[in-house]
């Protein structure tokens, strides 16, 4: 087979729910899918796209199956009272039937063809191909893992291959050294939930004083916004209310044995044997509207992870019951990790806990202007990225 052989085509946001359908009607067991039904719905009901929105690229062999696919997800970039459409880079994927052959270098063409502005932020892979189409870089976005096991420090064997690793870079020789082996993550298994324990007994203390202030309660979704911040960012990627609710009412992940492509071949997140979101809306004791957090909560393998996926105080001083509510939930569901955005990870008390649990990580974002002139062009340096920004908060 040729590349001549494939055809690409465009499907709109309008068509997403009955192209999904159709395709997955038809497809098998392990079979290469270009999306899944809970995807389809949901990005269907962005409320920032429009109907005719071009939402899903897919290659198409001479067999009709389909052998790449793009994804491509609206969104509004807010500059001062201004609002853009911009768009991620949400999902890339071509069949091992066709690899090598050019598909996905072409699907990239039929995306930067559409001559809209884009936003990625993807794995090394994903960027390495980026910067040959000309991606814009900037530096990237900081925020931390709250390794409540401890093991990532305590772990003697991790420290040996560390200190392995680091010597062989010392030296110039390369070789992939791994910090995890079978036998590590045994004694990870062995001692972790016994340290994990210990830890939530000593970092929850001081976080229930700051939940002792106010009053919390789940909801399905979030019911009004707070009042406007008069210390936001000028330039944000802007996200409402409305898209809150959108990601709380169409989950794209979720639980095994309710996804029709599970045992199909789909590269991204699909089902887990635990994915749940939680919205929590705060107020003062007195009733008095404060704000709003959202995390997930999933679990792969025998490992929960927690992750704050949004959150939004009209007082900047309320922003550390975002970690206060983290680490609440993280201790109902034993979690292993909570990741945290990087201005509540000074909140973590005692200081010296902090040190050992807390783990730097960064987020790697790239554009691709329509042109020079484009409001993504202009703004991109001026940009205050938020951990919640790109398509990880919904999977």
């Amino acid at each position: 087979m040729s590349i001549n052989a494939i055809r690409f085509e465009h499907i709109q946001v309008k068509d997403l729910h009955e192209f999904a359908e159709r395709v997955l009607g038809n497809s098998k067991k392990g079979q290469f899918v270009p999306i899944t039904l809970q995807r389809a719905i949901a990005h269907a009901n962005n409320p920032y796209a429009s109907k005719n929105d071009v939402g899903l690229l897919v290659a198409i062999d001479e067999d009709d199956e389909v052998v790449g696919y793009f994804g491509i997800l609206p969104l509004l970039l807010r500059n001062g009272d201004d609002y853009f459409k911009v768009n991620w880079f949400t999902t890339w994927s071509v069949s091992s039937k066709v690899r090598g052959m050019g598909v996905g270098a072409q699907l990239m063409s039929e995306a930067l063809g559409l001559n809209q502005d884009y936003l990625i932020v993807g794995s090394v892979h994903a960027r390495r191909v980026c910067r040959k189409y000309g991606f814009w870089e900037r530096q990237p976005l900081t925020y931390f893992w709250l390794d409540t096991t401890g093991m990532g420090h305590l772990n003697p064997l991790v420290w040996l291959r560390r200190g392995y690793r680091k010597l062989m870079y010392l030296l110039r020789i390369r070789r992939e050294v791994k910090l995890k082996t079978p036998f590590i993550e045994r004694l990870d298994g062995w001692v972790g939930p016994v340290l994990k324990r210990f830890f939530y007994l000593l970092i929850s203390g001081p976080q229930s004083k700051v939940l002792a202030n106010i009053r919390f309660r789940e909801v399905d979704r979030i019911q009004r916004e707070p009042a406007a911040q008069a210390h936001r960012s000028s330039v944000e990627l802007h996200r409402g209310v409305d898209a809150v609710n959108w990601m709380l009412q169409y989950p794209w992940v979720v639980e095994s044995g309710h996804s029709i492509t599970e045992e199909m071949d789909y590269f991204f997140s699909d089902a887990r044997p635990m994915y749940r979101l939680i919205a929590v809306e705060v107020a003062s004791p007195e009733d008095e509207y404060k704000g709003f957090v959202v995390f997930s909560i999933t679990q792969k393998g025998h490992k929960f992870m927690l992750k704050t996926l949004d959150y939004h105080f009209a007082n900047p001083s309320d922003r550390r019951y975002v970690l206060a509510l983290a680490v609440h939930y993280g201790r109902d569901f034993l979690a292993d990790t909570i990741e945290i955005p990087q201005e509540v990870a000074g909140d973590l008390r005692p200081r010296l806990i902090a040190k050992l649990l807390l783990h730097k990580k960064e987020r790697i974002y790239q554009c691709k202007p329509r042109d020079d002139h484009s409001p993504l062009a202009q703004c991109w340096e001026d940009i205050t990225l938020k951990l919640v920004d790109g398509d990880m908060a919904f999977s």
